[in-house]
């Protein structure tokens, strides 16, 4: 009587194993598809990142000069036959190099009179200095002028192509940088990954089917119990860490409104979870008047950013009722909040629970930036000098035993175009390059310098650059947060 249960069973799970088998084969030709179109989209992705960041590199009046001091088709010759041209051609060649592109990149400019689109610069070595185009003439020709990306080419030889204008000062289209890349080359990867997964796919089947056939109703019960217990505690953290952030975002005003209110401004912020314990902040006080903030709380993570959502909702009550005090005053009363919002009165325990921050007050009326910081600086970039305004060596928040905590309020008259930068010490303490030592305060002053020359959403791209390529492979070691303002 118990054979043929037995039996009957043995028969459903060689059924079961054979129908995951063949799902398991339609399986990896589905994630082959996928992976073809994921191949595609990240190299389109790569190349439209190479091409917006080229565009903005590239210089417009070079361009210009080389159209303008050569007329004629094949006029350049060499690489090294005009400044202009090898500047340029330089820079195509290392991005080529950096990148590991199969194809060259190249400066594309519409000639009205012939009705073509014209190579002016490439990264090859052999100029092609005003010949037609080689790729999909039409294609690029309906989107001339825009940035973007698209499949080009013929169906049996199609390319990735990504392309961005290059504008000058007045905003005038000069041309296009234009990448491209064969798409076959592209997927050749995804046939190779598709072979072996079906050979280890059949490899394991079988020692895994002969081992475990006995023992899989066991095991398909404990997976499941593993599993659920699992999922919880995910649904759990996901569901704690979106709430986090939907409070967060809520708080912490939009990047968007800094352009409102000064002339040129950028926002840095990397936290190094999904949510942060820094952040930026502003509140306009009237026409002429408001203040800024950049504050790193302790922690970050979900830790952090419940200290960043007390911190911020404490100076979106603070600031409009004290509206007509100084920073430092305005920090005093913040300390005050924030040890009694953490019942840290008189208490040494929990003193790291707190947060450094970097307040400012600009008034345009009086032209005049007051500002007080509790272990946070001010960069002050006047009249092409940087300065380093210290704030006090005291936090907001903490072990309080003493009866008021005091802060410094410094006095900047300002000229129209100075600048000043806020930011938590995640940019400068961030281990990285060749020694994996700290990026420094110093390396910091050193790329606002070499850069002041440009604007603040240039010098945004050039800071997070630098970041990157010092943090390397590195994991992140706190939040970022950056501020920079044209006051």
């Amino acid at each position: 009587m118990e054979l043929r249960p037995k039996r009957t069973k043995h028969k459903v799970l060689l059924a079961v194993y054979a129908t995951l088998f063949a799902l398991c084969v339609v399986v990896i030709l589905i994630v082959h598809r996928g992976e073809q179109r994921s191949r595609r989209a990240q190299g389109l992705a790569q190349l439209q990142s190479i091409t917006s960041t080229l565009s903005e590199q590239l210089a417009p009046a070079s361009i210009r000069s080389l159209l303008d001091r050569y007329d004629g088709r094949g006029m350049v010759i060499k690489n090294t036959q005009d400044a202009w041209y090898y500047v340029l051609h330089e820079r195509l060649r290392k991005s080529v190099m950096k990148n590991a592109l199969d194809l060259p990149l190249e400066v594309v400019v519409y000639d009205s009179l012939k009705q073509e689109l014209q190579v002016i610069v490439t990264s090859d070595d052999q100029p092609r200095f005003r010949e037609p185009w080689s790729g999909d003439h039409t294609k690029l020709m309906a989107l001339y002028g825009r940035a973007g990306h698209v499949m080009a080419g013929t169906q049996g030889q199609r390319e990735l192509l990504a392309f961005d204008a290059i504008h000058d000062t007045n905003e005038q289209l000069v041309g296009m940088v234009v990448a491209r890349a064969n798409a076959n080359t592209v997927t050749t990867a995804a046939t190779g990954a598709l072979l072996r997964n079906i050979a280890i796919a059949t490899l394991l089947f079988g020692l895994a089917g002969s081992f475990l056939f006995r023992y899989v109703g066991h095991w398909l019960k404990v997976d499941e119990e593993a599993q659920d217990r699992l999922k919880e505690r995910h649904e759990d953290i996901t569901e704690s860490i979106a709430y986090a952030g939907k409070i967060q975002r809520a708080l912490v005003p939009s990047a968007l409104i800094y352009d409102e209110l000064f002339a040129d401004s950028f926002v840095i912020d990397r936290p190094k979870d999904v949510v942060s314990g820094d952040f930026h902040w502003v509140h306009r006080i009237d026409v002429d008047t408001c203040y800024v903030a950049a504050a790193d709380c302790t922690g970050h993570g979900l830790p952090g950013a419940m200290m960043a959502a007390i911190g911020c909702s404490l100076l979106n009550e603070i600031v409009p009722q004290h509206a007509a005090k100084d920073p430092a005053e305005i920090l005093a009363i913040l300390h005050s909040r924030m040890v009694a919002a953490l019942n840290q009165q008189g208490k040494l325990r929990g003193a790291g629970d707190g947060m450094d921050l970097a307040l400012c007050r600009v008034d345009r009326k009086h032209n005049e930036i007051l500002f007080a910081g509790a272990f946070r600086p001010l960069f002050w970039l006047h009249q092409g000098q940087l300065s380093v305004i210290n704030g006090d060596r005291r936090p907001i928040g903490g072990g309080h035993q003493e009866q008021d905590r005091k802060f410094t309020t410094h006095r900047l008259a300002y000229q129209p175009g100075d600048r000043i930068y806020l930011f938590s010490d995640g940019y400068v303490d961030q281990f990285g390059g060749p020694e994996r030592k700290r990026f420094m305060t110093s390396r910091l002053q050193t790329l606002i310098t070499e850069h002041k020359h440009l604007s603040l959403k240039e010098q945004a791209v050039i800071f997070d650059r630098a970041f990157l390529d010092w943090k390397g492979p590195i994991e992140q070691m706190d939040d970022v947060c950056m501020l920079g303002l044209a006051v």
